[in-house]
Order: C-alpha cells, then structure tokens, then sequence
C-alpha cells in the first residue's frame, strides 16, 4: 500500500511540474530579437540614407538638420562618426552653400564651435520647427525658395536657461529636393513681412 501512496504522489508531483512548466512556458512575456537593440538617435542619424529617403518637405530638412545638431552637440561620438554626421549635414546644403564652406573648412569651425560650446557647459535640450502653415515660400531669381524658423532651448551652466532662434533659407535643387542655402541666428521668431 506503501507503495501505491508513493507512486501515486510521485505521479501528482511529475503532472503539477509538467503542469507548471507548461503554464510557465506559454505565458511568459516574448521578446524579439530588435527588443533586445537599442539604436541610438546617433545611429539613426547616421544610418538615414538621404540619397533615397530625402525629406520631402523645407520643415522636415530643418527637422533632420535639427537632429543632427543634437547628436553633434550633445552626444559622445568617435573621428570617423563626425566625419559623418558632416557629411549627413553637407548633404542637406545648396551647392552655393557648399562652394562657400570646403568640407575641412566645415568640419574644422564646426569641432570648433562644438567645442566652445562644451567649454560653456551649453547643452541644447530641444529644438523646435515651426508649423508648417509657417513657412514662407517665395520665389527668388527664378527657383523656388522657403524659410523656415527653427527655436533652440538652451542651458548654459547649472541653472541659466535660454531660447536661440535661427531662420533658414532653402532652396528647391534640380531633383525638387529643399537644400539649406542660408542661415542666421535672430533675436526672436521673425514675422511674415
């Protein structure tokens, strides 16, 4: 009888495990694999292949020029990851642009500028475009033209908050992608004329 009680324990104990992995096993939580990869803003900008994938509107350049800033002031990145990020912001340039600004000579006053503002304890904690209803068009010695006002959020220091405003000129290329031809930092939001 002894033994009849220990098999039949036995047997109650083996079904709950069996019972019990088995509940375990199709109620736990999945994870997939990309779950498991974070990809920073850093590779996001990095990776955007803009030959392709061009924003497709003046605010959305601004928007990914914007991001692009962030990284290059914000985050930690190798050489060869600035070497990028310029190039990523080179491409969203007019030509004229360009023309103007050799890519070392980019490169360089931008380490430069990164570089002061580090010195500053300046961190840009958020960037603003405008709405869309915002941006002005016009057209300019025959090609199409855009402005687009950009707001920086700022901290310099422990406790010093500011907002910096930029306005960008773009102009429409050959292929009607919007390139950033001008910008300027201004004292406030600048109103339609």
């Amino acid at each position: 009888m002894k033994k009849y009680v220990r098999m039949g324990i036995t047997a109650v104990l083996s079904i709950a495990l069996i019972v019990g992995f088995y509940y375990y096993m199709t109620h736990r939580p999945e994870r997939a694999a990309e779950d498991d990869v974070e990809i920073t803003q850093l590779q996001q900008v990095l990776t955007k292949r803009l030959d392709s994938a061009y924003p497709p509107t003046p605010r959305e350049v601004i928007k990914f020029f914007n991001r692009i800033i962030e990284c290059a002031y914000g985050d930690e990145y190798t050489t060869e990851q600035f070497d990028q990020l310029a190039s990523q912001a080179r491409k969203l340039m007019d030509q004229e642009l360009l023309d103007h600004n050799p890519q070392d000579t980019y490169k360089s006053e931008w380490q430069k500028e990164i570089s002061s503002y580090r010195e500053d304890s300046k961190i840009i904690l958020q960037t603003k475009v405008c709405d869309t209803d915002d941006v002005r068009f016009r057209e300019i010695g025959g090609k199409k033209c855009a402005y687009v006002q950009a707001t920086y959020f700022m901290k310099t220091g422990k406790s010093d908050f500011s907002n910096t405003y930029q306005s960008y000129l773009l102009r429409q290329d050959k292929d009607k992608h919007w390139k950033i031809l001008a910008y300027h930092l201004t004292d406030a939001p600048e109103e339609e004329e």
